[in-house]
């Protein structure tokens, strides 16, 4: 048996993500966890592997995810030294045609779980290209928690015709899953709208139906799906969330709508920028807009304003710049009626420079172009109006503004019990973590107070 090297490269990734054994194998379960995979992997784990030994391709995948987003850089499988030489057959490939291990203690997933689980549009989901946008990242993989992997959808009633009223159904229930999802959101929607794919919008896909029926239904299956996948990065169901952007961008394709697909493209840039993956949230928000010419105008500087954010994570101030010019210039060019997906206004602009103003450097201007995205952002918006704010706190307290990141948070506190956001739970977290290093000032302390005083 030839004798196993030390991993000298996994060993240089985790000093400089400054972790230690047991805080990688803790962030490597997390990010299986977001995929409804269940890991038990220890400190242990670690050691072994950094004398030599090599888990699971897939684990391999998991492990780069996280050191990724510790490290704020991208980390290949093999820039970690775990992964295995020669090609990977294709039940070991993250989201491949094989299926899923059964599952021990040992940190492999449990019996029951897929690798390969889609979301119910899974006949039209199935096989998707990554085509021009260069290596998606693990999270792209078709991995779908246990709670949403019900039983195989039904077919359609033998002998259905779908008719023009069958979609106006779908396209009449859209609007009201976004309206709940902004008052509420993402967590007491999802469960509706998913279950609402799977039991009849993915039968309708397999029935019969003229092709005008057809070319519609197609569209609006993949709206609905472009729904669903932000409803789970709302929740960060990350693996999830992509598995239904896919399933959207190839119901668009299909039907050669750009307004269905380009603002599924924006989406998944803005969840790869959310993980820190910035080349690919920059392929994937150039890939959108090129699609602006044939897009309203709104629609057109929707996927140019997060171009714009994307250009400027990279580092690229001019392109930035540029961009965020052109959003605003097809804003005012807009006639003010909102899209089906894809809907922008004024606060979302403004949130939009704030995320550049600040990658460029430029805080006070990122926090002055936040409180204009607040008071533009309408009242019924209540999830981004949380989101915004929680930014806008953190960015105060990035400025030594103690007194008004406070201010701001307990504005906020007065509507997050409505909501159900692990986005805006996350932010929760940070202040908490954030006031911890103040503690000494007294309005710090009533916030902290009375933030314990909320459920985790």
């Amino acid at each position: 048996m030839a004798k196993r090297e030390p991993n000298g490269r996994l060993r240089t990734l985790l000093t400089d993500a400054r972790w230690s054994g047991q805080d990688f194998a803790r962030a490597v379960n997390g990010v299986a966890a977001e995929a409804g995979i269940t890991l038990r992997y220890d400190r242990t784990s670690v050691s072994h592997w950094l004398s030599g030994t090599r888990p699971p391709a897939h684990v391999v995948a998991l492990a780069a995810e996280a050191l990724s987003r510790r490290t704020g850089r991208r980390i290949s499988p093999a820039d970690t030294g775990l992964a295995r030489s020669g090609p990977l057959r294709a039940r070991e490939r993250p989201g491949g045609s094989g299926g899923g291990s059964g599952a021990g203690p040992g940190g492999t997933p449990e019996r029951g779980s897929s690798l390969d689980e889609a979301p119910p549009t899974a006949g039209l989901a199935a096989g998707l290209a990554v085509g021009p946008f260069g290596e998606i990242p693990v999270y792209s993989s078709t991995w779908r928690p246990r709670e949403e992997a019900s039983s195989a959808a039904p077919d359609a009633p033998s002998g259905t015709r779908l008719g023009h009223h069958h979609v106006a159904a779908a396209e009449a229930l859209l609007p009201v899953f976004r309206k709940a999802d902004m008052m509420f959101g993402s967590g007491q929607v999802r469960p509706a709208l998913t279950a609402y794919l799977t039991t009849t919008v993915a039968p309708w896909l397999r029935a019969d139906a003229p092709p005008a029926v057809r070319h519609r239904l197609l569209g609006s299956a993949a709206r609905l799906a472009y729904t669903a996948g932000f409803l789970c990065f709302d929740g960060n169901e990350q693996g999830l969330a992509q598995a239904y952007y896919r399933a959207a961008l190839r119901l668009g394709r299909e039907a050669g709508d750009p307004q269905c697909y380009a603002p599924v493209l924006r989406a998944m840039s803005v969840q790869a920028h959310h993980l820190g993956h910035r080349k690919q949230s920059w392929e994937l928000a150039e890939a959108a807009a090129r699609e602006a010419p044939r897009l309203p105008p709104v629609q057109a500087a929707f996927v140019t304003g997060q171009l714009a954010v994307a250009e400027a994570a990279c580092g690229d101030r001019r392109a930035a710049l540029a961009h965020l010019g052109s959003a605003e210039r097809l804003l005012e060019r807009s006639t003010g009626r909102s899209a089906p997906i894809g809907d922008y206004h004024r606060a979302a602009f403004h949130h939009q420079q704030s995320e550049v103003l600040a990658a460029l450097g430029d805080v006070t201007g990122a926090v002055s172009a936040l409180l204009s995205s607040l008071r533009h952002r309408p009242a019924s918006e209540r999830r981004a109006r949380a989101v915004t704010a929680a930014r806008l706190a953190e960015l105060q307290l990035d400025r030594g503004h103690v007194e008004r990141a406070c201010a701001t948070w307990h504005d906020l506190l007065d509507t997050v019990a409505q909501l159900e956001s692990a986005r805006v739970g996350d932010g929760l977290r940070r202040v908490r973590g954030r006031l911890r290093s103040v503690r000494g000032n007294r309005t710090a302390r009533a916030l902290l107070s009375r933030l314990a005083g909320l459920a985790p």
